[in-house]
């Protein structure tokens, strides 16, 4: 009995530091600084008055949920990737001396850290919404009600394969680590200003910094639509890489069907029980049949169960 009250009272230790240490955060202060703000205006916007529709405060609890959840989680997923940290020192490849950045401006460091990090975000999310690693991804997408929160909105694997990719494509980098976390403000910030339901497209700058608009795309139920605009920051990845799609204002519903909207604890569990599935359907040689003879209208039935790549949604 004594084992296990030492266990939970470890537990309870590690979520006190974990909370304190979001809590004292720079990138959390701003988050939750642009947060209110966005709060405010809408506000205004209504008169003042608390008649948000009730998807959408559903959607914000889900989203404030996944927040501090994925808390429980955060040191299994700090231990996966720290072992894939020693994997890749253990390599010993060539890597850029962090002395190096320290004759560069603050003012073009950033930025450059900032372009490389998009251009790494710009592959993992790629990866992410190919079959098997799409069930951690369409967790994102399953919010029906884009707002600032959907940012947080994500699977606790998701930051293991995001910080898997950052390990592998950016480390030899060397950038020092007050110039990653400038630049971590930064993105986090953008991220969720491009989540705002608002048709704002930058006009004559669209192509330069993503835009609310181009986002909304990125999250809409459209097979057209799906495996596109997965540049965060920089649109020009996109255009480069043939995936950018940004038709016009976007009038599509979001969200991912066959997925809860805002139930935390199935979606949660959703990647799991879509592994199983697929996992079954590929034993199942009448099922293969059909996998491969319309892939196309498997995907279009069941939206993104297994989502095509940016190349078949091209096709």
């Amino acid at each position: 009995m004594d084992i296990f009250v030492s266990i939970a009272n470890s537990i309870a230790d590690i979520a006190i530091i974990l909370v304190n240490n979001r809590l004292a955060s720079d990138s959390f202060l701003a988050a939750t600084s642009f947060a209110s703000i966005v709060l405010i205006i809408s506000l205004h916007i209504r008169g003042y008055k608390l008649d948000w529709p009730k998807r959408l405060i559903k959607s914000v609890g889900a989203n404030i949920a996944f927040l501090w959840g994925n808390l429980l989680f955060a040191p299994a997923v700090f231990v996966s990737a720290d072992y894939v940290r020693h994997a890749y020192d253990a390599i010993n490849l060539p890597h850029v001396d962090v002395n190096f950045w320290s004759s560069v401006p603050a003012w073009i460091l950033v930025p450059f850290a900032v372009f490389c990090f998009d251009f790494a975000n710009y592959w993992n999310h790629r990866l992410m919404h190919r079959s098997w690693l799409w069930p951690i991804h369409a967790i994102h997408h399953s919010d029906p009600e884009l707002n600032a929160m959907t940012t947080y909105r994500v699977h606790f694997l998701e930051p293991l394969v995001m910080s898997i990719s950052y390990i592998l494509l950016l480390s030899w980098l060397g950038f020092p680590t007050d110039v990653m976390g400038v630049g971590a403000i930064f993105v986090t910030l953008h991220n969720m200003y491009v989540h705002i339901n608002v048709d704002w497209n930058h006009g004559p700058f669209k192509y330069v910094i993503a835009s609310p608009r181009m986002h909304q795309w990125h999250h809409a139920d459209l097979p057209k639509a799906y495996g596109k605009n997965l540049a965060n920051v920089f649109p020009i990845f996109d255009v480069a890489f043939g995936t950018y799609y940004v038709p016009g204002p976007c009038k599509e519903a979001f969200g991912v069907q066959g997925a809860p909207e805002n139930d935390v604890v199935k979606l949660t569990l959703f990647p799991f029980a879509e592994w199983g599935r697929m996992v079954w359907r590929s034993v199942r040689p009448s099922q293969n049949a059909i996998l491969v003879s319309e892939p196309d209208q498997l995907d279009t039935k069941k939206h993104r169960a297994v989502e095509p790549d940016a190349s078949v949604a091209n096709s």
